[in-house]
């Protein structure tokens, strides 16, 4: 036995479209309605109960079949197509099988006969507060976790954005290490060039000196203007900036064998590159910049930690337009190549083979990050060393 309280706990939330096109039947069944729902649409036939459809929310469709200009068949199958899981009751005066079985195709939750037996709607309606409630429940529940989703990739998007900032950090301490190192030897040449000039103004003739006098001024100032030349660009490299540009791939290449010139030398290791001129990338400089240190910074430590032989220490970049009009950046070094059980994890966050050495696992996984950021892709292989392949 349905308990109407049950019913009726529910049934008054629910907005209800009616569709009769007799009134006196119309007028008759709102009675009943009206002791169960506190909202009721009503629509004389099916073109006029669809419209009212799309109008306004509906949780429950009450039809008749025969009306003119639109069939309650034809109308609920047109609504099914908005909202499937719309539950439908037909009452008709007819029970022939065409229509009970047209009826059931559309996926209807009940097929009265006129006139209405009260306790076969009351089962009807059950049925149907039941579904809504059951729809409404697994709503609430795709809501929440959506909610729980969005609340995780905020979380997600924090710790990279944290993880962003330690690896500059990170870059930062080598920086200044290559700062101090790519400086000394401008600062030398500049104190050995004043204490040669000073130890000549008493032994050079007038004419002499002032010859000598010239080329260590041309000297200083070439020193200066490294000095100047460097600084600028690892002032830029540290400046915070989210701007995007439109910069040439050249450009970044050639402040980035500034930035690793004097590191790379001092590791006999030699950089070449072949870029065409003509590539441009909308992005932030800097994020190119972090890209091509890390992937050289990894090739260098590699190289010097396996002992390749000082004659055979070489990092080559290629930048070119592919038949697909796509850009490639190939970095390619003459190491050992990575090995095979490892390059699917390589750019996972916190993946590092120098655990013992004070390795982060970071560069890469940043790496990762930042070609994400650009909708770029970056894959390692091995081909007589490591390959770097950066798609844009």
């Amino acid at each position: 036995m349905i308990d109407i309280n049950t019913i009726m706990k529910y049934s008054k939330d629910l907005q209800v479209l009616y569709v009769e096109d007799n009134q006196d039947t119309r007028e008759m069944t709102l009675m009943l309605l009206e002791d169960f729902f506190d909202k009721i649409v009503t629509a004389s036939d099916g073109q006029e109960g669809y419209e009212k459809f799309q109008e306004q929310p509906i949780d429950l469709i009450i039809t008749d079949i025969n009306m003119p200009n639109m069939n309650g068949l034809t109308m609920v199958q047109a609504i099914k197509k908005l909202q499937p899981e719309i539950p439908v009751l037909i009452f008709s005066a007819y029970s022939d099988l065409s229509h009970f079985m047209q009826a059931i195709k559309l996926g209807v939750d009940g097929y009265l006969i006129k006139p209405i037996d009260i306790d076969q709607f009351q089962q009807s309606l059950y049925k149907c507060i039941h579904n809504i409630q059951i729809q409404k429940e697994n709503q609430e529940y795709q809501r929440q976790l959506e909610e729980k989703v969005a609340q995780q990739i905020e979380i997600l998007r924090h710790k990279d954005k944290m993880l962003l900032e330690q690896s500059k950090h990170a870059a930062m301490g080598e920086m200044i290490d290559i700062i101090a190192h790519q400086w000394k030897q401008p600062l030398n040449s500049i104190v050995m060039h004043t204490s040669l000039l000073e130890s000549s103004l008493d032994s050079m003739e007038k004419e002499t000196l002032k010859e000598q006098f010239l080329e260590y001024h041309e000297n200083l100032n070439l020193q200066v203007d490294s000095l100047l030349t460097t600084l600028d660009e690892f002032r830029n490299f540290f400046r915070p900036t989210s701007d995007l540009d439109t910069i040439s791939l050249q450009s970044i290449i050639d402040s980035i064998s500034i930035l690793l010139k004097d590191e790379l030398l001092s590791h006999q290791i030699e950089l070449t590159y072949q870029c065409e001129t003509s590539l441009n990338l909308k992005v932030n400089a800097n994020d190119l910049k972090q890209l091509f240190i890390n992937i050289i910074t990894n090739a260098k430590e590699e190289m010097v930690k396996n002992h390749l032989p000082s004659n055979q220490r070489h990092i080559n970049i290629y930048c070119y337009k592919n038949k697909n009009e796509k850009i490639i950046i190939e970095i390619k070094n003459s190491g050992d190549g990575i090995d095979e059980t490892i390059l699917k994890d390589i750019f996972k966050m916190n993946f590092t083979t120098k655990e013992n050495e004070g390795g982060t696992g970071i560069g890469l996984y940043m790496c990762s990050l930042i070609c994400e950021k650009y909708g770029a892709s970056i894959e390692a292989y091995n081909d007589d060393g490591a390959v770097f392949r950066i798609t844009f």
